[in-house]
């Protein structure tokens, strides 16, 4: 849709003086996010591409809505809203709308789009245009790992008339996604292709599982929760997305490979790929790490557990940093495992996605995101100057299911012994890698998951207080569930190579959660959609406790993993076949 104001009126904005407004402050940065750096002015006379995101109406009855249809207690448990539905409860009202266009009228700004949603407005302004509408200068940020540059500001200001009626602006002081990252275990090269038969393990029960312990494989997933092969006639309305964020991109010769060594019968296969802002996948650098290895894990192992259920790549280019950004999501589960330091974003931009993913789960789309890999110390192992734990964003918003690690217990010397006899395994993950947890900072401990927090805090507390973390026991806590996330043998650049994260942990699970989604609607059932209160509340029938391990950072040792919910492994890790039982039926 696009908003073209009549002529005259555009005349008027752009002949005559701007009118004069009361400024105040709408956002503001009082440190960069960690390993940013401010470098060169930004040229005037770039064009950015401008997005308004305009208040919602009934977002303060979101949890209500959601809870209706996630909560297994409520009569109206999987009648999920549609899109038209979602669109006319949340659209910003008239007011808003006019204010909003008027003022930016009045600035010469005439032919604006909106999204699909109603809520934001989309035009593009000079460098020099923006800067004198918001008040503001932008500047080249450049990352100083990735060398990654991103153009942003450090705070800026609207008319005080102007600010009741939206959320935020991009671009300005939102800087970009940055990856949650994998480390090689270099020992574990295997060369690609080869039977070895000694040292991959299978599930058929002809082999010891003992090779679990130091390499994980489909068949060792499958035996560790109890995860049969995927139906071979899937149904045409189940769905599986997986999210990558270009530059990082998949390689179909490794694709092929890893199918070759566990699935036979899918190779040739690939994911539906969906480019979204112009996304892309990258041919020239099947050897690239770095580029490669996050894409390569997802889609390696998620594929493989669904087969032969279709996957869909949501590749993404150009990051937009607004709430359309989840807009793209069509499939009934996706599986994220990127995200950054909630510390390092701005409120008004955590709320407004965090609400973007709660009306995913209004239509019945269940969303994962993994918690990060360096402890208590969140996604770049770089805590506050004064200490501070970081909790990582979006797993910290409450209408998404937060994924941890586990590895395989080491000291375990019978692994098929301690499976069948339906013993826990496996530890808080340790090696390489720590499982992100902690406790947000922005968003409020929602209810279904009350019960589990309160008790850690009664009965577990920490040696830790309100300078190290939220400890008002009122905050959202992560994660929610774990799952394996060691030596993950990923097929890079024609070699086996051992893999380790949370961001392995979330398709895992993500999966489980399609193969859900497949026998309920072969029994004519909606989807899961929003897992969390169905999780929470019927964790002790499918959920095997993580006792051991902790999730160091900051200098500190982090938290412990302890019986029930704790801040390092979440509820626990799943049981499939306990999973399927409960789910399957509600």
């Amino acid at each position: 849709m696009h908003f073209l104001l009549p002529a005259f009126v555009a005349f008027i904005a752009t002949t005559s003086a701007f009118p004069t407004y009361k400024h105040v402050v709408r956002e503001k940065r009082d440190r960069l996010p960690a390993k940013w750096a401010k470098r060169a002015k930004m040229d005037a006379r770039a064009v950015l591409p401008v997005r308004v995101s305009l208040k919602q109406r009934n977002l303060e009855r979101a949890h209500e809505y959601l809870d209706e249809v996630s909560n297994p207690a409520s009569s109206k448990y999987g009648k999920h809203w549609s899109v038209k539905e979602i669109t006319k409860t949340f659209a910003p009202s008239d007011e808003s709308s006019k204010a909003v266009l008027q003022w930016l009228s009045e600035h010469g700004f005439v032919n604006i789009r909106t999204s699909g949603a109603l809520h934001t407005l989309e035009f593009e302004a000079s460098v020099a245009e923006i800067e004198r509408l918001l008040k503001t200068e932008y500047y080249v940020y450049e990352h100083s790992e990735s060398g990654k540059g991103y153009v942003a500001c450090e705070e800026y200001s609207v008319p005080a008339h102007i600010t009741e009626h939206i959320n935020i602006i991009t671009p300005t002081l939102h800087f970009d996604v940055k990856p949650h990252m994998k480390k090689r275990d270099v020992p574990n090269h295997v060369p690609n292709g080869e039977s070895d038969a000694a040292s991959t393990p299978t599930s058929n029960g002809s082999n010891d599982m003992q090779g679990c312990v130091d390499r994980i494989t489909p068949d060792c997933l499958r035996a560790l929760y109890n995860i049969p092969k995927a139906t071979s006639k899937p149904s045409p309305d189940n769905s599986f997305g997986i999210v990558e964020y270009s530059p990082n991109t998949y390689n179909e010769a490794d694709l092929d490979a890893f199918f070759a060594n566990y699935t036979p019968a899918a190779v040739g296969q690939r994911p539906i790929f969906k480019s979204i802002n112009s996304g892309s996948i990258d041919v020239d650098n099947p050897t690239d790490f770095d580029n490669n290895i996050e894409s390569n894990l997802d889609l390696q192992f998620g594929m493989d557990l669904v087969y032969p259920q279709k996957v869909t790549l949501y590749q993404v280019g150009a990051t937009n940093n607004d709430a359309s950004d989840a807009d793209f999501i069509k499939t009934k589960v996706v599986s994220t495992s990127w995200g950054q330091n909630e510390n390092d974003i701005s409120a008004a931009y955590a709320e407004m996605m965090c609400n973007e993913y709660m009306k995913l789960g209004l239509q019945g789309v269940s969303v994962l995101f993994s918690t990060a890999d360096h402890g208590v110390a969140g996604n770049t192992d770089n805590c506050t100057d004064d200490g501070q734990f970081q909790p990582d964003f979006p797993a910290t918003c409450p209408y998404v299911t937060a994924i941890g690690a586990t590895q395989i217990d080491r000291s375990t010397t019978n692994l098929t012994a301690a499976l069948a006899a339906g013993d826990q395994p496996e530890v808080a993950i340790y090696q390489t890698i720590r499982s992100g947890g902690g406790f947000s900072n922005l968003f409020a401990l929602p209810s279904y998951q009350q019960a589990a927090v309160s008790s850690w805090f009664s009965n577990s507390p920490p040696p830790y207080g309100a300078d190290r973390f939220n400890d008002t026991g009122k905050a959202r806590a992560v994660p929610d569930l774990s799952v394996n996330g060691a030596n993950y043998q990923v097929v890079m650049g024609g070699v086996a190579t051992s893999i380790y994260g949370t961001s392995a942990s979330t398709p895992v699970f993500a999966a489980m959660v399609v193969m859900v989604n497949e026998a309920r609607l072969a029994a004519g059932k909606p989807s899961l959609g929003f897992l969390n209160p169905a999780v929470y509340k019927y964790a002790g029938k499918f959920v095997r406790d993580v006792v051991e391990g902790s999730n160091p950072g900051c200098g500190t040792d982090g938290f412990e993993a302890v019986e029930g919910w704790d801040p390092v492994t979440g509820l626990g890790t799943p049981d499939f076949g306990k999973m399927m039982e409960v789910f399957k039926d509600l």
